[in-house]
């Protein structure tokens, strides 16, 4: 029952902490440090991608299972998170907010 109690504790874990982590790595001092050596700027890009997609996933799973409904906000809440992440990463809904790799001027940093 200790092994299935840890199983649980590390899904859930993963799907309330991605999307937090994810945000944090889009802050701008982070974006713009990683911005002046692109194989970093593109190795947070991927990790952020990465734990989205794997806390967006596990939360569905974990949402259409059949839990408790304190439990389905936790994961409800993680998975709105993770989504926010992405949309901050890739600047969905906003016009050229801010420099990436392949734009003008981001050499110039």
């Amino acid at each position: 029952m200790e092994s299935l109690a840890l199983l649980v504790s590390i899904i859930l874990a993963i799907v309330m902490l991605s999307g937090p982590i994810g945000i944090i790595l889009t802050i701008n001092p982070i974006w713009e440090a990683t911005l002046k050596v692109p194989a970093i700027w593109y190795a947070r890009r991927a990790l952020i991608t990465l734990l989205a997609i794997v806390g967006t996933v596990m939360g569905f799973l974990v949402l259409f299972s059949g839990i408790r409904f304190i439990a389905s906000l936790m994961i409800i809440s993680g998975v709105i998170l993770n989504v926010i992440a992405i949309k901050l990463e890739y600047q969905i809904g906003k016009f050229n907010r801010r420099e990436t790799p392949g734009t003008p001027g981001a050499s110039e940093l």
